[in-house]
């Protein structure tokens, strides 16, 4: 069947529908997390929404349930093991077969190296490295005992990458998981496990446009090359081909999406 635009559909259901495949998404209850479900559950996906506030991961449920879509809600703290242990359970035995993993929860930190105390540091990294290797390693573990291939998708920063002022901790965070994905990668190819990152710049959610309207945020923006701040919906492209079989002959990669944000950042 072709669309009247010269689309063939079938292929691109072939090719990036997941239906009847279970993704589970982290952080699910706001900005990426919450875009990164709506997205999948569009592809024909069930989502298995994870986060520790059950209320915002409700309201994504309802948003994808509106949209024709399926979806159920794990409040866990991922960064708990036996906690993860016990939600990866639960989705296994009430959900249709594992497929993808979307790491995406996480945390910001914003200080100068002199002022970060071990609460600080520990929150940072408990969440952004650790609780992405818990929970990489809980799905991985369940996909090769079944003999299941599948995709692990984990969500890092361009703060790994560039050297931005007082976000030393929190790029550190994302470029250890950086690091990971390219370990899980090597260690899960023989297993079919593709493991790859996307590196999104400035996202503009609810939780930093704030940030973004005051005299500082403005001049950031200012800054970039294009003058212009990223929406969630940025990263589906990415999003979509890393989930889809269509990557099958991409693992350990990285893809940067940051209308060029980095050009302009130290």
């Amino acid at each position: 069947m072709k669309m009247s635009n010269g689309f063939d559909t079938a292929f691109f259901a072939g090719r990036f529908g997941l239906g009847g495949l279970t993704a589970i998404v982290t952080g699910a209850g706001s900005g990426l997390g919450r875009q990164a479900a709506r997205t999948l559950a569009a592809t024909g996906a069930h989502i298995a929404l994870l986060g520790r506030r059950p209320e915002p991961l409700q309201e994504t449920a309802e948003l994808i349930a509106e949209a024709g879509g399926t979806a159920r809600t794990f409040p866990v703290d991922v960064a708990d093991q036996e906690a993860v242990r016990l939600a990866l359970d639960a989705i296994q035995q009430s959900m249709p077969p594992l497929w993808v993993l979307v790491n995406n929860a996480g945390v910001g930190g914003r200080a100068a190296l002199l002022d970060v105390d071990e609460k600080m540091f520990d929150r940072v990294f408990d969440v952004n490295t650790k609780a992405a290797l818990l929970m990489a390693t809980a799905f991985a573990r369940r996909l090769i005992d079944r003999q299941l291939p599948g995709r692990i998708i984990n969500i890092c920063s361009l703060a790994a990458q560039t050297h931005s002022r007082y976000l030393g901790i929190y790029g550190a965070s994302k470029a250890a998981l950086e690091h990971l994905t390219r370990t899980m990668a090597h260690e899960w190819a023989c297993h079919g496990i593709n493991v790859n990152a996307i590196s999104p710049g400035f996202i503009e959610t609810d939780i930093n446009r704030a940030m973004f309207q005051t005299p500082a945020g403005r001049k950031i923006v200012e800054s970039l090359p294009r003058q212009r701040l990223g929406t969630p919906e940025a990263l589906d492209g990415a999003l979509l081909t890393l989930a889809s079989p269509a990557s099958a002959f991409m693992t350990g990669s990285t893809l940067v999406v940051d209308d060029g944000q980095r050009f302009s950042i130290g």
